[in-house]
């Protein structure tokens, strides 16, 4: 349809100027002009307003038509439509008035030219051809009847035989073309699928004796551990740690060899749920946060602004790949950074190509101008074939390359159908308008990503590598009267640096009101007083890796109190008396007795009504009676949350909403769900033990979100 609809843009584009300009030579010196001015402008004006509206479809082509295929061609077909019209009232206008005579008999010629041209251009559209035709010959050939003259009879009767015999003509034209099409399709598929065959062939042998050095690799290092612990036994040793080992490496080679065999026979039965891709990719990056870091290894995260929030597809199994290529990237390091970029191009209205680039960049690797004898291969792994027969299952494939002198690529691209029909892509944008941050990494990929992401926001973005700089600047935007409101920056292992900045602000007169926003893993967290940190009102904590949702909501925190401290006691007295009496709608589905009690002590302060469904079979009429905007779901029994998840979302889609509600998932103890959850749909995740994040701050955030994106 591309090709079809490509090949009528090209030969409506030629046409469309030369009609306009036909037009004008046809009437420049003749009588109508001279004796209807006022109808000439009126149609002159007409035609080209109708003209340029048809060129901005047909001039823009490419970048309107990836978009939305099927409004693409509505649109155009209608003011193709409209444009018919009005060459039709031009016709008549002309005909009524000169009588058949003087330039009327030119624009005539004309017409008849025009529309046997056009025939092949619209021809594959044979029911729009025919509209088309009637609505811009009929008319004039009726006005030739009105006229009352044996020329203009001649011209009207001659005008209907030539619609009848382009409407034949153009209908066998269509039928042809469709023939044709159809039959170098077919061709075109047999050849490819012969193609594919032979692809798939060569690249599963290829696969299979990957799979097979990498089986027989991780079996020796399994049998030379194994036999280290029996020696051990037999010396009366009990190696437990070792023996959990070989344990673990087993089931991990086990694992992987049924996904394989799977893989190899196509019986991978892939799952298609909608999930939330953005905090899908933080959560699994947050697994492997606290460990690297502490092996001078940082991770960090760029997700675009193309990525929507949730897509549909087997989500499992994307984050098996992605846990594979984010371990073996970190592998190939001593020290230095992973980023791992994601974007996603769309291919069509509802549905795209997911990249996701995972480079490893090692600062202790030595570069030389002259030579490259230090350059790493990439790491390998039996999880890595088993990932790469994954993704090409997913349409998609696994690329590694090597980086010049800096590090390892690891490139996944896999095809996946956009979840909502909004498909919403960015709810951040301009957030923050108005305010300033400074930012602060010594690292230049670290800081280019993070600036994209708080321009996002709306900030006023000032960057620094150093923090005496830093501090210097921030003292300057004081003096100059326009002060930087808040410092954002990063507390890596073993750096005395951040501590110093940190007491320098918190002791100066005038920067000790800058709220800092210090950027640090769990554990790092929890060390952070112990390594002298000044904990004042005035510190606020992000979690690795610092996204755009983690950094929307920790700015959030700041400006309300930045707001809280501003406003005056009658500001407060006339903003609790004009606040919204709006009550929202929300679900909690669990089967423990207090927890609707819990929920609602944590949600304190909202105005909302919290309905509790103990079964999963209530669902459905609950949520069809109550529209809920939130659903809270209980994730301690795992079997009945994936069905829910799963049912919630059906109804969406059954009822063709824009925009999905949030699924909140909460937990009072298992950490088994929490690193499930995403996968299984929900769009956030809290331990309701955890008192860092609260339930009623992640649903403010969902609320405020959803609002805006409704709003925009």
């Amino acid at each position: 349809m591309r090709e079809t609809d490509a090949r009528m843009a090209k030969y409506s584009r030629r046409g469309l100027i030369f009609n306009f300009l036909a037009y004008l030579i046809c009437l420049v010196g003749g009588r109508f002009i001279d004796e209807n001015r006022d109808l000439t402008i009126t149609l002159t004006i007409g035609l080209l307003f109708i003209t340029i509206v048809r060129g901005f479809f047909l001039f823009r082509f490419d970048q309107l038509y990836p978009r939305a295929p099927q409004r693409w061609r509505t649109n155009y077909f209608i003011a193709t439509l409209f444009g018919a019209f009005w060459w039709a009232v031009i016709l008549v206008s002309i005909t009524l008035k000169l009588d058949m005579r003087n330039e009327a008999p030119l624009l005539w010629l004309y017409t008849v030219v025009f529309f046997s041209t056009t025939a092949h251009a619209f021809a594959p559209y044979q029911k729009f051809l025919s509209y088309y035709q009637f609505i811009g010959l009929v008319p004039a050939a009726l006005a030739a009847m009105f006229v009352g003259e044996s020329t203009a009879y001649l011209y009207g009767i001659l005008m209907l035989m030539f619609f009848f015999v382009l409407s034949h003509q153009c209908r066998l034209i269509s039928e042809n073309y469709w023939e044709r099409l159809e039959a170098a399709y077919a061709l075109a598929r047999k050849t490819q699928s012969i193609e594919e065959e032979k692809r798939d062939t060569r690249a599963s042998v290829q696969l299979n004796k990957e799979f097979l050095a990498y089986l027989r690799n991780d079996l020796k290092s399994i049998f030379i551990q194994a036999s280290d612990a029996l020696n051990e036994l037999d010396q009366g040793h009990v190696n437990r740690p070792s023996l959990r080992q070989c344990e673990k490496a087993y089931q991990d080679v086990f694992r992987s060899v049924s996904d394989f065999n799977n893989v190899l026979n196509k019986k991978l039965v892939l799952e298609n749920k909608i999930f939330n891709i953005r905090h899908e990719l933080q959560h699994l990056v947050a697994e492997y946060i606290d460990e690297s870091e502490t092996e001078g290894i940082r991770i960090e995260t760029a997700l675009s602004p193309t990525l929507p929030m949730r897509l549909k597809g087997d989500a499992s199994r994307l984050a098996q790949i992605i846990r594979t290529l984010i371990s073996l990237s970190i592998q190939s390091l001593d020290r230095g950074v992973v980023l791992i970029e994601v974007e996603f191009l769309r291919e069509y209205e509802t549905a795209g190509e997911l990249y996701i680039n995972i480079s490893s960049f090692n600062q202790s690797q030595k570069k030389h101008f002259f030579s490259e004898e230090n350059g790493q291969a990439p790491k390998t792994s039996m999880s890595y074939a088993v990932a790469k027969g994954i993704a090409e299952l997913m349409n998609g494939s696994i690329e590694v390359s090597e980086i010049s002198q800096e590090g390892i690529l690891y490139r996944l691209d896999a095809k996946f159908d956009i979840a909502e029909q909004a498909g919403h892509l960015d709810f951040h944008r301009n957030s923050f308008l108005g305010r300033s941050v400074m930012l602060i990494h010594n690292n230049r990929r670290i800081v280019d990503i993070k600036r994209r992401e708080l321009a996002a926001l709306g900030f006023e973005v000032f960057t620094e590598s150093q923090y005496r700089k830093a501090q210097q600047q921030l003292a300057n935007s004081y003096k100059d009267s326009k002060p930087i409101e808040c410092v954002l920056y990063y507390y890596e292992e073993g750096e005395s640096e951040a501590v110093e900045f940190n007491n320098a602000l918190a002791e100066h007169p005038e920067l000790r009101y800058t709220h800092q926003l210090i950027v640090a893993t769990e554990r790092q967290q929890r060390l952070l007083g112990k390594l002298g940190f000044s904990d004042t009102e005035y510190l606020h904590v992000v979690n690795k890796p610092a996204g755009l949702y983690e950094l929307e909501t920790s700015f959030k925190e700041v400006y309300s109190m930045m707001e809280d401290e501003e406003i005056s006691i009658e500001d407060v007295i006339v903003k609790v008396s004009s606040a919204d009496e709006t009550v929202l709608e929300m679900l909690l589905i669990s089967r423990q007795e207090n927890a609707e009690s819990r929920v609602k002590d944590m949600l304190q302060g909202l105005r909302l009504e919290l309905t509790l469904v103990s079964e999963a079979g209530k669902v459905q009429a609950v949520f069809n009676k109550k529209q809920p905007v939130v659903a809270i779901i209980d994730c301690d029994e795992e079997p009945e949350f994936i069905n829910i998840v799963d049912s919630i979302r059906s109804l969406e889609q059954k009822t063709n909403t824009d925009f999905y509600m949030p699924i909140i998932g909460i937990s009072s103890s298992s950490t088994v769900a929490e690193s499930t959850a995403y996968e299984l749909g929900v769009d956030d995740f809290v331990d309701l033990s955890n008192p860092k994040k609260t339930l009623r701050r992640i649903v403010e955030n969902w609320l405020s979100l959803t609002a805006n994106a409704k709003e925009g």
